[in-house]
C-alpha cells in the first residue's frame, strides 16, 4: 500500500473490524448477508486512499412493512486490515468499529455505536454523538475526554467530564470528543 492514510466511509454497513496486516498489502472484506447489495469503491488522491460502500439499489426486493422496526439492519460488515503505521480515519453513521490493537493512528468520526479500541498503540481520535467507547491504554498516555451527558470510568472509578491528564510527555493521545456517550477506560 503506498498511500500513508486510509479514509474508509462506512454508510450501509453495521460493522467494521479493523486488523494490522502481515504484509503490506490492504485487505478489505466485506461479509454481506445479502449478496450483491454493497459495492466496495477505491478512490486514490495523492496520499489518501478512500475505500467506500455503495449500497446496490437494484438488488432490493419490496421490503414487509413491520411496525416495530425503525431502522433496516443491513447486515454487512467489513474486514479491512492495514499495514502497520498508516494513517486510519473511519466515517459513518450508526456503526460499530472495533480496532484489534491496530499499530497506527484512528480517527474514528461517527454518529452513534460502539467503539472498542482495545489496545491503543498510536494516537486515537474519536468523535460521535451517542454510543460507548471502550479502550485499553498504557499507563503514560495523554488522556483527553469529554462527554456532556454520559460518563466517564477509568478502571472502573467514575470520573467528572472533561478529563484531562495532559502533564505526561508521552506523544500517545487518546481523545474522545461526544455528547451522549459513555467512555471506558482501562490503564494498563
Amino acid at each position: 500500500m503506498l498511500a500513508h492514510e486510509l479514509e474508509v466511509i462506512t454508510y450501509g454497513l453495521d460493522d467494521i473490524v479493523i486488523e494490522n496486516s502481515e504484509n503490506n498489502i490492504l485487505e478489505v472484506i466485506l461479509l454481506d448477508e445479502n449478496p450483491h447489495t454493497h459495492n466496495i469503491l477505491f478512490k486514490n488522491e495523492g496520499e489518501v486512499l478512500t475505500v467506500a460502500f455503495e449500497l446496490n439499489i437494484s438488488s432490493f426486493k419490496e421490503e414487509v412493512f413491520r411496525k416495530y422496526i425503525t431502522r433496516r439492519l443491513e447486515r454487512a460488515r467489513v474486514v479491512i486490515k492495514v499495514p502497520k503505521g498508516k494513517s486510519i480515519t473511519i466515517y459513518g453513521k450508526t456503526i460499530g468499529v472495533t480496532s484489534k490493537s491496530y499499530e497506527g493512528d484512528l480517527g474514528i468520526y461517527i454518529e452513534r455505536g460502539n467503539v472498542k479500541l482495545n489496545t491503543t498503540i498510536g494516537n486515537a481520535n474519536v468523535h460521535l454523538f451517542q454510543g460507548n467507547v471502550f479502550a485499553h491504554i498504557r499507563l503514560k498516555s495523554k488522556l483527553s475526554l469529554t462527554t456532556n451527558n454520559g460518563t466517564i470510568l477509568i478502571n472502573g472509578e467514575k470520573k467528572a467530564s472533561p478529563f484531562l491528564n495532559e502533564n505526561i510527555s508521552n506523544s500517545k493521545t487518546l481523545t474522545v470528543k461526544s455528547i451522549h456517550a459513555n467512555i471506558n477506560i482501562a490503564l494498563q
